[in-house]
């Protein structure tokens, strides 16, 4: 929607020279896909409203790199999270499963609690504690590569656990909401608060997490809009985790690059 609350679609203006792009299904991104040269290149597009008004062109600029990992998901061809996804694997966040020659991302497939909080930590470089036990009392169902994160995430303040009858438990099989995603990245990169009035994030069905979603927004890390009501209370799938992971690696390291806002707060 533009600033008037306007539905507005997209069009490609000028076409980029080394590669192809192309709208998303949802018509509110674009993907680009290189045609297999290094280097630069753009293209520009222009946005529609409902009453024929079209916007000035805008132009999108692109660094094509060779990629490290040499890993090209097969299963996510014209995904705007296919980028992000390589990204995690560039990174060594995690790498999907190679059948064959191919590597398979299964964009679709709901992450646990366990599965994004360790990726999570991954992706801000914040290592798994080297334990056999991590003291919440559903310790026995927590999976063995899951516990060092639990116990780092806990360490760290990202994560308190979930009070239950038994003790406080991880609950680390559950799945986990985009909103919930939101709150465990927001902690980790500890973004200032911002003032919420600016943000669409205000109901009270999600006080909880508000914060943590307007913060993400501001520095980019969540796209406003990207995401429906619907999607931010469901379970994040890998793509959406890809996505997130990818842009607070992005914000991470532009502040390293900086002088390193995270840089020695987990030691």
């Amino acid at each position: 929607m533009d600033n008037e609350g306007d539905e507005v679609t997209f069009a490609i203006a000028q076409e980029p020279k080394k590669g192809m792009v192309a709208l998303t299904e949802d018509g509110l991104g674009f993907v680009y896909t290189p045609g297999g040269k290094l280097g630069t290149d753009s293209f520009t597009y222009t946005a529609i409203d409902a009453y024929g008004n079209i916007s000035l062109p805008a132009t999108v600029s692109i660094t094509i790199e060779k990629a490290n990992s040499g890993v090209c998901y097969a299963d996510m061809g014209g995904s705007r999270a296919h980028t992000a996804a390589v990204d995690l694997a560039e990174h060594g966040v995690f790498v999907g499963a190679k059948i064959g020659d191919s590597y398979f991302f299964e964009p679709e497939r709901a992450l646990s609690r366990g599965e994004f909080v360790a990726m999570a930590l991954a992706a801000m470089d914040v290592s798994a504690e080297d334990v056999q036990m991590t003291g919440f009392c559903d310790d026995a169902s927590i999976p063995t590569w899951a516990k060092g994160y639990a116990v780092s995430a806990l360490n760290a303040g990202v994560v308190s656990g979930v009070s239950t009858a038994e003790g406080v438990a991880f609950r680390a099989n559950d799945a986990i909401t985009l909103n919930e995603a939101a709150v465990v990245l927001n902690r980790l990169l500890r973004v200032t608060d911002v003032d919420l009035s600016d943000y669409d994030v205000q109901d009270a069905d999600n006080a909880w997490c508000a914060q943590a979603v307007a913060n993400l927004q501001s520095v980019s890390v969540i796209e406003s809009g990207r995401f429906s009501t619907d999607e931010m209370r469901s379970g994040v799938t890998r793509a959406q985790a890809a996505e997130i992971l990818s842009a607070a690696m992005t914000l991470k390291d532009g502040r390293a690059g900086k002088g390193g806002l995270l840089s020695g707060i987990f030691g």
